[in-house]
């Protein structure tokens, strides 16, 4: 028992041909009524999106359906206005037209049925009662019985007036003047969502170029054509409760404001804008975001930005009350790339979070991958390390020397870590160490910084084919 495909698009072109309307007083207010789109989209699924779309209205009470809306709205987040308008209700319709939801319609009612004679080829009409859906194979009553698996196909008379061919919002509006004017519907919406992707390409020891591509994605179930992007930064708490009506006004104010900003030597980005608590990056050309489409935009493109590179080593040697000897063999450092979001960097922006790809050119025509690493939000001013991997031609050996008791509950110990760079590169070497309980250093060749309360760190320059050895002692006491 099926439907037939062609007699469901025959049944929706009628609908539609029809001005789709399911009340009399009802105006279908369709996508192609739109005339301006802004979506704004969250890092968290969520999309905040302002619908503007041309209306006719009469004058007093108004039935006006938006067709097309997302299917994952929110709709107490909905938020309907326009000049001279009173909302009075809003429902959101979203029983489709399907040929399950057409048969759970007709249940208990009269249909026609049509069959194929197999010997002449001639239809056989007939008329039925639809007893059962029966998960799309209909259960029938015919005059001479039941049919629970009638072999052939269903056809209904009309539309039931409550199934919508797209997701629709309708609103009960009061108008003061009968006239054509601009109905701006704002909601939020589940299934919108980006990320940021970075390529690092190195140009030099001490600068890189930084090109940022934004990865849209839309599972909303709806459209979004020719629409006005910007992306939000920023952590927003956020439940199905949520109203928009606070959140729209500020967004749609900065959807407005031009913000592609190009320096004297040519760099190209989108400046962020501080909105609330969050950062916005509005793409600077219109785009269309399909349902169930992945769509890839450059973002931000900045050269000749600066960075460090460190070669870093955590030791594994356990320095406490009670340890003994240990020692660790050919420990390759991790590469730790080190950004400093400020001007002077040529940097000085809100960085969104985002995974951080680094390629270098080791000659004209080969280009290789180097690692990469995440990077979380970077507000101005705030630094990003970023570990992508570990360095293959230098390498360390450590060990304690020594190991002993000078009372219950102190101890000290003596270190030796020689380090080797077998690179035709200079390094600038980081050396970590975890000493536990309380500690200091009694003596070190070369000058160590307390990193913290738990660890110290040594910082070195490591010239190509040369080696260095470290020897510190250091002295631990758990009751200080």
């Amino acid at each position: 028992m099926y439907i037939s495909n062609k007699f469901l698009m025959l049944l929706m072109g009628i609908y539609a041909v029809s001005g789709g309307k399911v009340h009399a007083q009802e105006i279908l207010v369709g996508q192609e009524q739109n005339t301006d789109m802004v979506v704004s989209v969250y890092n968290n699924n969520l999309g905040l999106i302002h619908d503007t779309r041309k209306v006719s209205l009469h004058k007093g009470k108004n039935e006006v359906a938006f067709e097309g809306v997302a299917s994952t709205i929110q709709p107490e987040s909905a938020v309907l206005s326009g000049a001279g308008i009173n909302v009075l209700e809003q429902n959101y319709d979203y029983n489709l037209l399907t040929g399950n939801n057409l048969l759970e319609s007709y249940i208990g009612k009269e249909v026609k049925t049509a069959i194929q004679n197999p010997q002449n080829g001639q239809m056989i009409f007939n008329k039925a009662i639809l007893l059962s859906n029966n998960y799309g194979s209909p259960v029938l009553r015919f005059d001479y019985g039941v049919e629970a698996n009638f072999p052939g196909r269903v056809i209904f008379d009309n539309v039931p007036q409550n199934l919508r061919v797209k997701p629709t919002l309708v609103a009960g509006i009061e108008n003061q003047t009968a006239e054509t004017k601009n109905l701006e519907l704002t909601y939020l919406a589940s299934g919108l969502s980006w990320k940021a992707d970075y390529v690092a390409k190195i140009v030099s020891d001490s600068e890189l170029d930084l090109n940022t591509w934004i990865t849209l994605k839309n599972e909303t179930g709806a459209d979004y054509e020719n629409a006005k992007v910007q992306l939000i930064s920023g952590s927003v708490n956020h439940t199905s409760t949520f109203s928009g009506a606070g959140i729209r006004p500020m967004m749609v104010k900065a959807a407005r404001t031009e913000n592609a900003a190009m320096d004297a030597a040519g760099t190209v980005s989108i400046a962020p804008q501080s909105v609330a608590d969050y950062y916005m990056y509005k793409l600077p050309q219109k785009t269309t975001i399909k349902d169930k489409q992945s769509k890839q935009i450059s973002l931000m493109n900045i050269n000749n930005v600066k960075y460090e590179k460190e070669y870093r080593f955590s030791s594994p040697l356990y320095l406490g009350v009670g340890a003994s000897k240990s020692e660790f063999e050919k420990q390759h450092p991790n590469i730790v790339f080190k950004l400093n979001n400020e001007k002077s960097s040529n940097l000085g922006q809100p960085l969104p979070s985002g995974m951080v790809r680094f390629y270098e050119n080791k000659d004209e025509e080969n280009m290789v991958f180097l690692g990469e690493n995440r990077i979380e939000q970077t507000a101005v001013g705030e630094k990003a390390e970023l570990n992508i991997g570990q360095a293959f031609d230098i390498y360390a050996n450590g060990k304690v020397t020594d190991a002993k008791a000078v009372s219950k509950d102190i101890y000290e110990y003596k270190v030796e870590v020689s380090f080797k760079n077998v690179s035709a590169n200079k390094a600038e070497i980081v050396f970590e160490q975890n000493i536990y309980n309380n500690w200091e250093i009694l003596q070190e060749n070369m000058k160590s910084k307390q990193k913290n309360a738990s660890i110290s760190q040594w910082r070195f320059e490591l010239q190509p084919q040369d080696q260095k050895v470290l020897n510190f002692t250091v002295r631990v006491n758990r009751n200080i």
